[in-house]
C-alpha cells in the first residue's frame, strides 16, 4: 500500500494520495509519520482541493474531509468558511441521498449537522445496504455500513490518530407505568 501511495505521490495523483493516505492513517495510526505527510504533500493536496472550489462541491469536500484527517493542526489554512459550508450543504441537499457527502460533512463541521434532515440519506443508505447483501457486494455494504456508523454517532472527532466515533448509548431501561389507582367499593 505505502508503494501504491508513493506512486500516487510521484505521479502528482493528489486525490488518490489524499484518498489512501487518509485510509493508512486511520487504519495504521501509529505508523502515521511513515506517509511522509510534508510540505510538498500538503501543497499538492490543497492546489487539488482549491481546483474544485466553487465549481464541483462533492469532490471538494471530500479533498477537504482527508486534508482535516490527514493534517489536523492545519485545518485553519483550509479556509473553510461559510462559503464553503454552504457550497458543500448545498451540494448535499441538491443531492439528500448521499451517505458519502453527510459523512464528509459531519466530519469537517459536526456542529452543523443538527439542523439537516437526512432522513432521505438514510432511507436510500438502508435500501442500497438491503442491495448489497443480496448481491455479496460486500466492500460497498461496508462503505456505506461505516457511512451510517458516523452519520448516528453522537460525537465525531478528528484527531492526530485518525477518527474518534462516540456512538450514542443505548437506553435499555423500561419506562414505568404507572399502576392503576385502587377504589374501593
Amino acid at each position: 500500500m505505502k508503494d501504491e501511495l508513493e506512486s500516487y505521490r510521484q505521479n502528482d495523483n493528489w486525490w488518490s494520495f489524499a484518498y489512501q493516505a487518509m485510509s493508512l492513517k486511520i487504519l495504521f495510526p501509529n505508523k502515521a509519520s511513515e506517509l511522509n505527510l510534508n510540505d510538498s504533500a500538503w501543497q499538492g493536496m490543497t492546489n487539488k482541493l482549491e481546483s474544485y472550489r466553487d465549481n464541483d462541491w462533492w469532490n471538494f469536500t471530500n479533498q477537504a474531509m482527508r486534508l482535516k484527517i490527514l493534517f489536523t493542526d492545519r485545518v485553519p489554512e483550509l479556509d473553510l468558511n461559510d462559503q464553503a459550508w454552504k457550497g458543500m450543504k448545498g451540494r448535499l441537499e441538491e443531492m439528500m441521498t448521499s451517505s458519502y457527502q453527510a459523512r464528509s460533512l459531519k466530519i469537517i463541521f459536526p456542529e452543523k449537522m443538527s439542523g439537516l434532515n437526512l432522513n432521505p440519506v438514510w432511507q436510500k443508505t438502508e435500501n442500497a445496504l438491503e442491495k448489497c447483501r443480496q448481491n455479496n457486494d460486500w466492500q460497498l455494504f461496508a462503505n456505506l455500513a461505516t457511512n451510517l456508523k458516523i452519520l448516528a454517532a453522537d460525537k465525531v472527532e478528528v484527531t492526530d490518530q485518525g477518527l474518534k466515533i462516540t456512538m450514542p448509548i443505548p437506553d435499555f431501561k423500561s419506562e414505568k407505568k404507572p399502576r392503576p389507582e385502587r377504589r374501593q367499593f
